[in-house]
């Protein structure tokens, strides 16, 4: 299946999320499917770069660090690839040291959501990088 993203991002964006906590991965889940997404889950890194590809997400929003897996060789991975490397990855932590949100930055996570996020931060912030309301790096 390709899915290409239009110009335009769609109604229901593909969201792919990336989370080793079941509660967690299942409240995004059903959050954002609320809030006017579709969205795939993969529990871990093993899983992620065969769905992106298969799929082809508008959007991707993995844990960091992403369990079982490199989140920093799969960012480096998608943009290397052209059929990929225009998807945003979007990172979401309990790490929230100023020097890891600068290196998620400069290493091409299109925005740092620190943890706890609350799904409808998360859903805006999402909306925002997708509408391309956001110029670079937001942070929240």
């Amino acid at each position: 299946m390709d899915r290409r993203r239009p110009r335009n991002p769609p109604m229901r964006p593909l969201v792919l999320i990336v989370e080793g906590h079941e509660d967690t991965r299942v409240l995004y889940a059903l959050a954002l499917s609320a809030m006017g997404f579709d969205v795939l889950a993969a529990e871990d890194g093993t899983e992620v770069s065969r769905c992106a590809w298969e799929t082809h997400p508008d959007i991707i929003v993995t844990d960091l660090p992403m369990p079982h897996g490199d989140a920093w060789q799969f960012v480096q991975d998608l943009k290397q690839n052209p059929r990929t490397r225009d998807i945003p990855v979007v990172a979401v932590s309990g790490h929230v040291q100023r020097s890891l949100r600068e290196r998620a930055s400069r290493n091409g996570f299109a925005a740092f959501f620190p943890k706890p996020c609350p799904p409808d931060e998360l859903a805006a912030g999402l909306r925002q990088l997708l509408d391309g309301k956001a110029h670079g790096h937001v942070e929240h």
